[in-house]
């Protein structure tokens, strides 16, 4: 009789009724008002060395003017910017999921800075940048206007040891209507990145909703069952490189052809209908 050898599953939340507490990723809020403040200053110990910086031919930042509640990150040089100039920050997420967003933005009064922004990630140093969804940003001359308030990450930044987030200019209008002149500020606060952890949501086989793959450890085809219904499956390594994707899979069960690159672990991650996330170890060999 053929025993399916069942490692971990993750508990759907939205099954359970259960809600895990998000964790701090990386945060910067300018507490100083030095240079100190361009590295992180709280979240993981791995992200506590990652700086905020601009891209495009901005001024240097100026970490001493007024922020939301103590300094913020200040900008000029915008003109011209249009679709390459940016702030950006990089972190790691390795081990978490469910990444949220939040950041506040304001544009100069006597010297406006660019009026539009919107949010773009990519992950790893060679990828390519992609918009997140709903951070269409407008600012003004107040720290109410261009909030970004725990918005949800694409899955694509989960897991993952390099995310890079910006907040680009998409035209050269400043926030009273007129053109973004080289003396026009922009500054940026309060930038959140949290998400909950993965391990944290591990749950042995008795719970209601069981992942399993059979055969595993395995070196060639694999059956993949669950006891909810899926809809996306994914082939993950261990650096949270996605190597395999089919999202025309439903049902219960599915049969995954794909060779292996070498003996190693590997997670597999099924996407429910409901749209939540179940993932579960492969060992190859």
């Amino acid at each position: 009789m053929r025993k399916n050898i069942i490692f971990f599953s993750l508990c759907l939340a939205l099954t359970t009724g259960t809600l895990n507490a998000q964790v701090l990723l990386a945060k910067w809020t300018f507490p100083t008002g030095t240079a100190t403040d361009s590295l992180a200053d709280g979240g993981l110990p791995v992200n506590l060395t990652m700086a905020i910086y601009t891209e495009g031919g901005t001024s240097v930042i100026d970490f001493s003017k007024n922020g939301v509640t103590t300094r913020a990150a200040q900008a000029t040089g915008w003109n011209d910017g249009a679709l390459t100039k940016c702030w950006v920050v990089k972190l790691n997420t390795v081990g978490y999921k469910e990444l949220k967003l939040s950041s506040k933005q304001q544009s100069g009064g006597n010297n406006p800075g660019p009026r539009d922004y919107k949010v773009q990630y990519r992950v790893g140093s060679s990828g390519e940048w992609s918009d997140v969804p709903n951070t269409v940003i407008i600012t003004d001359n107040t720290w109410t206007s261009a909030v970004i308030d725990n918005i949800q990450l694409p899955d694509t930044c989960v897991n993952r040891p390099l995310v890079f987030l910006r907040w680009i200019m998409t035209t050269n209008t400043n926030s009273t209507g007129g053109t973004v002149a080289s003396t026009g500020i922009n500054k940026i606060d309060d930038i959140y990145v949290t998400g909950n952890d993965i391990a944290a949501t591990i749950q042995d086989i008795q719970q209601a909703n069981t992942f399993s793959i059979y055969p595993n450890p395995a070196s060639g085809p694999v059956t993949v069952t669950s006891s909810v219904e899926f809809i996306n499956l994914e082939i993950i390594d261990i650096n949270g490189n996605i190597l395999y994707s089919d999202q025309t899979v439903k049902g219960h069960s599915a049969i995954v052809n794909f060779e292996f690159r070498g003996k190693g672990i590997y997670f597999i991650r099924i996407r429910t209908r409901s749209g939540e996330t179940v993932t579960s170890k492969l060992l190859a060999g």
